[in-house]
């Protein structure tokens, strides 16, 4: 993602104080595609998202037999690289760990991924979306490094669709995971992110860090840095299905 935008409330507090609002605030949101970027893909339904919520909350328990579909959406690609900072691009970064992901999935879990991309390719919002809704997929997790013109902002935060309560949970577990890696812990928030209203199904944003930062780009410029993170991302995953 690029620099964020804060939210208005912030906004309104530093008018009313005098103050100058402060370059990247706890609160302040990523700045990610919004709603309202592109145009809903055509196989988007707010009845099939719903009925997917009342599945996932109706169900009482989950078992290893069911075999989840998943699909992992590494942010930006190709022509967008994403965030910029301390000789890292966040395309790459998304996708070695989202690729991570997948292997780790696949190779422990019984279950079905699949990729909005697989390599240094360009893929368009509601090509993303499209394709999720396409596969049936039972969860859909994005994945993304933050930035902000304040080079000392850092931490790990989540994103969940605003009153989703699978979303939330799904958002949640996979912070509760990703979080021991991080210092700063921006908690688990929610946001009209295009690929999170989009999707027939519960879907989360990840923010994996800050590229801009000293400390969290030298940790993410370290394959096992981003091995770690991979299975975070996949453990949260296996906790919001299986609930264990």
């Amino acid at each position: 993602m690029k620099v964020g935008k804060l939210l208005l409330t912030a906004l309104i507090c530093c008018s009313l104080t005098g103050m100058a609002a402060p370059a990247f605030a706890e609160n302040e949101i990523a700045d990610e595609p919004m709603w309202d970027s592109a145009p809903a893909p055509k196989n988007y339904s707010p009845e099939k998202k719903k009925a997917a919520e009342e599945m996932v909350i109706n169900q009482k328990s989950f078992t290893l037999a069911a075999n989840p579909i998943i699909v992992i959406d590494p942010g930006h690609g190709g022509d967008d690289p994403g965030a910029l900072g301390n000789g890292l691009k966040e395309k790459d970064l998304t996708l070695d760990i989202g690729l991570r992901s997948k292997n780790y999935i696949v190779a422990n879990y019984p279950a079905t991924v699949y990729m909005t991309r697989s390599s240094d390719t360009t893929v368009a919002l509601s090509t993303r979306a499209s394709y999720a809704n396409s596969k049936n997929a039972n969860f859909f997790v994005s994945i993304h490094i933050n930035s902000a013109s304040l080079s000392s902002a850092n931490g790990v935060e989540t994103y969940n669709y605003p009153g989703s309560t699978t979303s939330l949970r799904l958002a949640t577990e996979t912070y509760n995971q990703l979080r021991n890696s991080f210092a700063n812990d921006r908690g688990v928030k929610a946001a009209e992110f295009y690929v999170l209203k989009y999707t027939n199904m519960p879907a989360s944003l990840g923010e994996t860090g800050f590229i801009t930062n000293a400390s969290d780009a030298s940790q993410l410029a370290q394959s096992s840095f981003r091995q770690t993170l991979a299975t975070q991302y996949a453990t949260g995953m296996h906790r919001y299905w299986w609930g264990f």
